[in-house]
């Protein structure tokens, strides 16, 4: 057997390893199935993130939906039945016990017990559906601070005294005599309400701002091939 029929056996895998100058430790860049599945790995990320923040944004829109129809639609149509006098509810500096008593004379039984619907249906759903639209933020859009819990806090007392505004006013608008007393409870209750509905509100809107913008960054400034 001839000297160069020798040198052609052995192993073909390592002669061209040793011929292209590349062993199996050189640096190789990652194979397109590895980052097929590290791109896939990063998109069931982005989807078990994103299943929360629907959450948030769902019950981010009924809020908004019972705040247009308990505040804007239900109550101003109140005033076809008081001539034109707007409800407690809407009177944001709030109100005493002359106002209370001109709509005593207007309003009849039937008025009375439509208020009453509105205040035992969206009356309860609205601060009800904000205080979960605030959970749902504090815990998956914000950051661990003591901030957070101070925001939901005040969402649960704004929730508590819009629900006893509406039963105080049902109460003054059906009793034999207005109590001069339980009309500046609700309306010092109807006041303080729409402040904390507007600052906590607000907060909240900036909360979620502030969520996307982040989420933006993060994804942009993540590596191409994980995107």
């Amino acid at each position: 057997m001839s000297r160069r029929r020798k040198a052609t056996r052995g192993n073909p895998a390592a002669d061209s390893g040793a011929t292209s100058g590349r062993g199996p430790s050189s640096g190789r860049r990652p194979s397109a199935g590895r980052r097929f599945l590290a791109g896939a790995d990063q998109r069931a990320a982005d989807e078990a993130q994103s299943n929360p923040r629907m959450l948030v944004y769902a019950l981010l829109g009924t809020t908004v939906f019972l705040f247009i129809y308990l505040h804007l639609i239900a109550l101003p149509q109140m005033t076809q039945f008081t001539g034109g006098f707007s409800m407690p509810d809407g009177l944001l500096t709030g109100y005493d016990a002359s106002d209370i008593e001109r709509l005593r004379n207007v309003m009849d039984d039937d008025a009375i017990g439509q208020l009453n619907f509105v205040h035992k249906t969206a009356g309860i759903l609205f601060p009800v559906s904000f205080f979960l639209t605030a959970w749902a933020v504090v815990g998956l859009m914000m950051r661990e601070s003591v901030v957070r819990w101070l925001l939901l806090a005040a969402a649960g007392l704004f929730s508590a005294m819009d629900i006893a505004e509406n039963f105080l006013i049902d109460e003054i608008l059906t009793a034999e005599s207005v109590d001069s007393s339980l009309v500046h409870t609700a309306s010092a209750l109807t006041v303080s309400s729409w402040l904390l509905f507007a600052v906590v509100g607000s907060l909240l809107i900036i909360a979620v701002i502030m969520a996307m913008v982040r989420r933006s960054v993060e994804r942009t400034a993540r590596p191409l091939g994980n995107r």
